[in-house]
Order: structure tokens, then sequence, then C-alpha cells
């Protein structure tokens, strides 16, 4: 009964219950981000940045990323959408020190695919291993949602996420709303199936006064399946990273299981009960990705 488990990612293992946003030209705001335990900081070259700013602000890249990335946190780099500013986005963000690539208003596997090819040529460029940069597409359109199974497909790609206000406007409703709500339900279907990591938050990432309010989002979130949240100010961040993580109970618990699973495999069992229930291979596998997600943070 008990199979090997399989990993959290089949691509890739990531473990972000935090990504902080950070604009790529603003240095006061880079030192804040570095004191703070965000899993991942996005240097943002999209709507951060002014237009007349950018070409500045993709300077700062490479160096940013060596700076603030550390064994326990990635860098990945946030690119704007017309293809031209996208392609000279990544020839200056792709390095050895950033992680991924949030792609800004995904719209097609065609898309991604294109994305992937200017990655591939810059990381051959740079002796960096094929495959070193990762994806996470923004699901900020109508079209994006009617093709998340295919964006959740794409090579590259490990971690998927819904862009609520570029998406509410184009839909013509609340950022709030159920019509968005539903888009994040259907965000985690896909990527349970495509072995990814589903990435929102049951509520506006704007409210980072009332830390309060902010935590009852991040509780819905996590209860409906998803695994972390873009956020907007360092004060969002511990709440996230408490809210998205188990707590000292559910640890206990995952210990308990793996403990009692394998004693009855010493024994020879194909099954064993635990607290009048019966651990099989699913319970296991949640036990033991919980624990192993916990040893990373722990670092």
């Amino acid at each position: 009964m008990f199979e090997k488990p399989m990993s959290i990612n089949s691509s890739d293992n990531v473990h972000w219950r935090s990504l902080l946003f950070v604009p790529a030209n603003n240095a006061r705001y880079a030192e804040k981000a570095r004191t703070s335990r965000a899993d991942a900081i996005i240097l943002d070259l999209e709507d951060a940045v002014l237009p007349e700013h950018k070409t500045g602000a993709r300077s700062t890249v490479q160096g940013l990323a060596a700076s603030l990335r550390t064994g326990a946190r990635d860098v990945l780099v946030r690119i704007n959408r017309p293809l031209p500013l996208a392609v000279r986005d990544i020839e200056a963000a792709v390095c050895e020190h950033v992680k991924a690539i949030v792609v800004a208003k995904a719209a097609s596997a065609e898309h991604l695919r294109f994305l992937s090819e200017v990655i591939e040529e810059r990381e051959l460029s740079l002796g960096l291993s094929s495959g070193h940069t990762k994806l996470l597409p923004l699901i900020e359109t109508a079209d994006a949602v009617a093709r998340l199974g295919e964006i959740a497909s794409s090579p590259r790609v490990v971690a998927i996420v819904c862009g609520d206000e570029d998406l509410s406007a184009e839909l013509g409703c609340d950022p709030a709303s159920e019509t968005i709500t539903a888009v994040k339900h259907r965000l985690v279907l896909a990527a349970a199936c495509r072995g990814i990591r589903p990435l929102g938050l049951m509520g506006s990432i704007a409210e980072f006064r009332d830390i309060e309010k902010y935590g009852t989002f991040v509780a819905r979130s996590n209860a409906a399946g998803l695994e972390g949240t873009l956020c907007i100010h360092p004060n969002q961040v511990d709440v996230a990273n408490s809210g998205f993580g188990p707590s000292e109970m559910q640890l206990e618990y995952a210990r308990r299981v793996v403990a009692a699973a394998e004693a009855a495999r010493k024994r020879g069992a194909g099954a064993v009960g635990l607290d009048g229930k019966m651990i099989d291979a699913p319970v296991l596998r949640r036990a033991e990705n919980m624990l192993k997600a916990e040893r990373l943070h722990a670092r």
C-alpha cells in the first residue's frame, strides 16, 4: 500500500509561500526586501517601472539578484508583455542568480514557447545549464483562463498565479468577486494535474495595513489549496509564511504518520491505523511533503 512518494513538483522543487515585489529601480525598497523573510523576491520591470526608466531598471537586475539571493531565498524577475520589451528584459534578467521569469499576461503555450527560446539562447551564451531559468505565468486575461491547462503544462513552468487586478478589469468584475474566486479554484486544479505550485490569494494583495484581515485571506487561500501568494509589502511576508505553512500540530501529526508507516514496513504490513484512521499512500505522501517543505524553510 505504501508507494514511493511523488515529489511536490514534478518539474522543479519550489516552495514559495511569499513572493515579494520590488521595483527593479528602487534601491531603498530592495534594501527593505533584503531584511524580509520572503521565500522569493520579484524584481519588477513591468508595472512598477515607468517606460522612460525601463532601460535603467534592466541594468540593475543582475547586481540586485546577486545581492538578494540566498540559500533560502530565490530571485525572480517580472518582464513586460510587449514582445520587444520582453526580449530585452529576458536578455537583462537571465543569469546564475535569477531562478525564474514572471510572465506578465501569459497568453498561451505558444507564447511561453517563444519566450523559452529566447531564454534558452541566453542561457547558452552564458554557459548556464539548459532549463536553469523557470517560468511563473501570470493569468491576467480571459484567453489565458481558457488556456489554463496548456499554460500550466508548458516546459519550464513551475508555478502559476492569478493576476487579480488585470483579470478583473478585463472581465468587468471586482477583484474580490466570486468570478475571480472561481478562476483560482480552476487554477488549483490545473496546477495539481501538472504537478506545479498554485499561487494566489482569496482576497486583495493590496491589503497590507490591516494585517489581521490579510491573515484571514491567507487562511482562506490555504484552505482552498493555494500554496503561496504575491506580496506587495514586507508586512505581508511573515503572515503569508505562517499561513501557508503547516502548524506545529500538523507537523507533529505528519511525523507520527511517517513513523507509523515506517514501523508497518518493517513488520511487512501493507496498512496501518493511526488515531482510528487508516494511513494509506496519499496520506503518507502529504505527510512527507509537509515535512520536506518544513525542512527547506527551516534552513
